[in-house]
């Protein structure tokens, strides 16, 4: 019978202080939206992501900067949005270096905690189109970057069917 109560009273304490420490180990996931480019920028240059929330406007606020080295071989750049964004959509701005003439892109992938739009081996093409100051360059295989009217600003800005994705992402 004390074998009975003992017991029962060591499983009540341990039950109890197994609770407790389950609250301190929960440790809160952060809603974690990432931008994945590979390419290769033979100068060095900084990318800027712009990101288009519900109800706002395309601006520098809204980006994100990452420094580019120049390579000749494909680099993998990661963007990480600040926490709890969620963009309605994506522009990529291919850089600032007016003298950078060419870039190629294999691969734009965009991840929302463990969901995915897998924009490798070019399937990235189907959800961006590109301005005025960028141009597929066949002779070069990749994207030919220009100045015109002295202006200077290529980007690859999301389509609707990127829209439409990014929404299946959010649910």
């Amino acid at each position: 019978m004390k074998f009975k109560i003992i017991s029962i009273c060591f499983l009540v304490a341990l039950f109890f202080s197994s609770c407790g420490k389950k609250e301190e180990n929960i440790i809160k996931q952060k809603d974690i939206f990432t931008v994945t480019i590979e390419g290769v920028f033979a100068k060095n240059d900084k990318l800027q992501i712009f990101y288009l929330v519900e109800g706002g406007e395309w601006k520098d606020a809204n980006s994100v900067f990452r420094p580019v080295y120049a390579s000749n071989e494909m680099q993998k750049i990661v963007i990480n949005f600040p926490d709890k964004v969620f963009p309605e959509n994506i522009r990529v701005d291919l850089g600032y270096n007016t003298t950078q003439q060419n870039v190629t892109i294999k691969n734009i992938s965009i991840k929302h905690n463990s969901k995915i739009i897998n924009g490798d081996f070019n399937a990235y093409q189907k959800y961006f189109y590109s301005n005025e100051f960028v141009t597929w360059d066949p002779n070069y295989f990749g994207y030919k970057l220009s100045t015109i009217n002295n202006q200077y600003d290529p980007f690859l800005m999301g389509n609707n069917e990127l829209k439409d994705e990014l929404q299946r992402l959010k649910y």
